[in-house]
């Protein structure tokens, strides 16, 4: 049977940065190429025919989305062709869940998407990236990943990047799927599906990418006790043109969320209700009504700042964004 080919596309991140030092694991600096990240895995040659595309080279804390937005395009042409039978795309662990789901909603493709990174640099002992990115390929070339939207491989595990989100800033093991669990995993070889997302996604959700690298301004505003009013008014007066609330508990709004949310209602900006914690949905409720608020359901506030943004971007009105947050 003949190889499938496999596109990957590289960002940077610590998949891609070395230390002069192999015990360091911070402070280090995006330097391989590429070439670099294939040359160390020569098994991937064994797996598939490869194409390698660069789309930035930066530390995913540099991340934009100017930067994003190439990415998306870069992704959906290669998928457009026939002779391409999925695409790997590394990049850093900071950003990689808010890119993620940006490609699980804009690619309209039923073609393996799969995103990898590293949380150890190229350079340390025991580096993580070299087998995360054999596995990301591995996956790419199974037929059982059609059709499930972009994945997320870290650490052997499988995440649908609807759900994925990282969990701890240094070990290896720091993504995880809270609301939803792993959706499969790869062992000795082999690649195992448990589940498929249920949302909607790819050509199934009416998101689209915008024609240009600009997006409208979604504020995110964590709240938590004594919270300032101030911070409401300045995102609203400063242009804001959503609000996503990370409160507290089941999405309970503290009297100065209260009241931040009315003002965003009196200025006319929508205000989302979503949660600080990371797992559980926000369910609707009489502070809706009472503040104009909408629900994230199960999205996180990070997710839910995502969708916002993109559906404001097509001119989705308030009944639209209800809809996309509930179904998406």
């Amino acid at each position: 049977m003949s190889k499938k080919t496999i596109a990957i596309v590289t960002t940077g991140g610590t998949i891609a940065a070395c230390h002069p030092n192999q015990t360091h694991l911070g402070d280090y600096k995006v330097a391989q190429s590429a070439h670099d990240l294939i040359t160390a895995v020569p098994e991937l040659t064994d797996l598939a025919t490869l194409m390698l595309h660069e789309v930035s080279h930066i530390d995913s804390r540099d991340m934009n989305f100017a930067v994003q937005h190439r990415l998306i395009q870069t992704v959906q042409q290669l998928v457009d062709q026939d002779t391409v039978d999925g695409v790997v795309i590394t990049h850093g662990t900071d950003t990689l869940e808010e890119t993620a789901l940006l490609l699980h909603w804009c690619i309209k493709s039923p073609k393996p998407v799969v995103v990898t990174g590293a949380m150890r640099p190229a350079s340390a002992l025991s580096a993580d990236g070299p087998l995360n990115l054999y596995h990301a390929v591995l996956t790419a070339c199974t037929e059982a990943a059609q059709g499930l939207g972009t994945l997320v491989l870290m650490n052997d595990q499988l995440f649908s990047a609807r759900f994925v989100q990282k969990t701890h800033t240094s070990m290896p093991e720091a993504f995880g799927a809270p609301t939803a669990g792993a959706l499969g995993l790869v062992s000795q070889g082999r690649v195992y599906i448990h589940h498929a997302p249920r949302p909607a996604f790819g050509k199934a959700c009416a998101l689209q990418l915008p024609a240009t690298p600009h997006l409208p301004r979604v504020d995110l505003i964590y709240d938590y006790v004594d919270a300032p009013l101030a911070l409401y008014q300045a995102a609203v007066d400063t242009g804001a043109q959503a609000l996503i609330i990370a409160a507290v508990g089941n999405g309970s709004l503290s009297p100065s969320a209260r009241a931040g949310a009315l003002y965003a209602a009196e200025k006319g900006v929508l205000c989302v209700r979503a949660s600080r914690i990371p797992n559980g949905p926000v369910a609707p409720s009489e502070q809706d009504k009472r503040y104009h608020t909408l629900p994230a359901y199960q999205l996180s506030a990070l997710a839910a700042r995502s969708l916002c943004a993109l559906a404001l971007a097509q001119s989705a009105d308030r009944q639209q964004i209800h809809h996309y947050l509930q179904h998406y």
